[in-house]
């Protein structure tokens, strides 16, 4: 097959945007979040949180705890470390991991959250992402993994897209991103 002229002018100017970006130091999801407080209340208000300072946020309206950053990011603005992108499989064991391997901030029952519960996670005045960025910083405009499959589909298990906060049935065997969470006893 042969390249056009102007299919090679669209990826000199894509290659271009990748090197711009990575000389910038900047993620290339780092779109300004898009938020429409002006006309509607706010899902998930800091309010409702509580920031524990170890990695982990409470939730005080679902009594869940959750982790900050997804998995493979840390630090208090979730920007060291390289993101995790795993099968729905190995979201199941990476919470097997942490658990066997001692825990997280002192808890030894981490588990991938279901449907509902990373719903609840939602701002829903706010895209790109759509999830309270100054709770839980550096989430990315991507699709995380929950632990309910989908029962339409054998091969599917429902996510959540946090570009815009809408769930999707993703294919077990692709890799996306993983969020742990506990229930608060």
């Amino acid at each position: 097959m042969e390249i056009t002229s102007k299919q090679n002018a669209i990826k000199q100017r894509v290659n271009t945007t990748v090197i711009l970006l990575s000389l910038s130091g900047l993620p290339f999801h780092a779109s300004a979040q898009d938020c429409h407080s002006d006309t509607m209340a706010e899902t998930t208000p800091s309010t409702q949180y509580v920031v524990h300072g170890d990695g982990t946020i409470t939730d005080t309206t679902t009594a869940l705890m959750w982790k900050q950053c997804v998995e493979g990011l840390s630090g208090p603005d979730c920007t060291s470390g390289i993101t995790e992108l795993l099968t729905w499989t190995g979201a199941l064991q990476t919470a097997t991991n942490t658990n066997t391997s001692g825990g997280f901030a002192g808890y030894g029952d981490w588990r991938v959250p279901n449907v509902a519960e990373l719903v609840s996670l939602v701002e829903e005045q706010c895209t790109n992402p759509s999830i309270n960025e100054t709770v839980f910083p550096n989430t990315a405009n991507k699709f995380i993994w929950t632990s309910s499959p989908d029962f339409n589909n054998d091969i599917g298990t429902w996510s959540v897209d946090f570009n815009v906060g809408t769930t999707a049935t993703l294919q077990r065997d692709f890799s996306y991103r993983v969020r742990l969470v506990r229930s608060v006893q």
